[in-house]
């Protein structure tokens, strides 16, 4: 097994430990989705998916509206940090974000956490407040696991408002899309953000050089 040393000569935990307990960590978020999914109100006929042209079109408008945001307005704020960002996405390679990003993520929060959200708020609110308020409260939550990576491309106020925003939007569409259309929709959309914004990332880095 293979220990990576911190910067401060501290060994981290083996590589294999961490994956084992990411496996575990799914595990219970699968299992409580599966546990919850038939005791929530879903406006999809099919849990995994109804329609994949529609979770297509709204992964497309999520990503599109992503890249406007992103390099059209957050770029020029950014800085050096925003080449950081490119550096790091990159350095993950697109088949991880696209296995690891888009399944286990939506698994842990929609599937997962968002199925709890609704169990929990339907019989107190209306079924319109309990799946506003599970998409909002489950994409706060799936955003704010997004802060800790940001150390990587330094601390800004330019860079934690796009961390919100960008997470926020990506957070909404997929929430939107697992209660309308299905886990499986949900799963398609978060792939779409990072196979749209992949060749754009991979051409910054290219010509920075």
């Amino acid at each position: 097994m293979l220990n990576h040393k911190t910067a401060s000569g501290k060994r981290e935990a083996p590589i294999a430990a961490a994956i084992m307990l990411q496996i575990v960590f799914l595990s219970i978020f699968v299992a409580l989705g599966a546990a919850l999914i038939n005791k929530i109100s879903l406006n999809a006929q099919n849990i995994y998916m109804s329609s994949w042209v529609e979770a297509a079109v709204a992964g497309i408008g999520c990503s599109v509206t992503h890249l406007f945001i992103y390099y059209g307005f957050f770029r020029p704020l950014l800085g050096e940090a925003f080449y950081k960002i490119e550096k790091h996405r990159n350095s993950i390679g697109i088949a991880a974000r696209i296995l690891y990003a888009s399944v286990v993520e939506e698994l842990i929060f929609r599937w997962g956490i968002m199925s709890f959200l609704l169990w929990f708020t339907q019989s107190m609110l209306t079924e319109r407040t309990s799946v506003l308020t599970s998409i909002v409260v489950s994409s706060l939550i799936f955003t704010l696991a997004h802060y800790p990576g940001s150390s990587i491309a330094g601390k800004s106020f330019a860079l934690y408002s796009y961390i919100f925003i960008g997470n926020m939007l990506v957070g909404v569409i997929c929430g939107w899309q697992f209660y309308e259309n299905g886990i499986f929709a949900a799963i398609l959309v978060h792939m779409c953000f990072h196979l749209l914004l992949y060749p754009l990332e991979v051409n910054v880095l290219k010509k920075r050089g």
